[in-house]
């Protein structure tokens, strides 16, 4: 009888000891589900503010880049000799490569700014244990 006693406690400590693991487990699992929805979140929203940061950038490149041909016919009609339109031309041409030089080079600083905003909460995950 001392032997069935005492094999009942044991298989209840062991039942109770599985259950305090199987519910610690579900914890961890909670939390690090609820920490991976509010880093994506965030990542989401990062993402979002990025994309907008980029269409504004772009907005403002064409405007200024529109206003810049209308400038350009403008002087390449009253232009009075060949000599003159040809300069404005070749100015004209420097002036917008070196336009698009630098708005490429600043769309570039936002791509790489986005990504780094965007991916930071996620790199503050937890990482699955193996």
């Amino acid at each position: 009888m001392r032997r069935t006693k005492k094999g009942t406690r044991k298989r209840s400590q062991l039942a109770k000891e599985a259950q305090e693991g199987t519910t610690r487990i579900q914890r961890l699992y909670q939390n690090a589900a609820t920490t991976g929805l509010k880093a994506t979140g965030r990542s989401v929203g990062d993402f979002n503010e990025g994309f907008r940061d980029i269409a504004v950038e772009m907005s403002e490149y064409s405007m200024r880049s529109l206003e810049n041909v209308f400038r350009a016919w403008q002087q390449f009609l009253d232009a009075r000799a060949l000599r003159q339109a040809v300069e404005l031309q070749t100015r004209y041409a420097q002036n917008a490569y070196d336009a698009y030089v630098g708005e490429i080079s600043r769309l570039g600083e936002l791509y790489l700014n986005l990504t780094r905003r965007a991916s930071k909460p996620l790199g503050q995950m937890p990482r699955r244990s193996k």
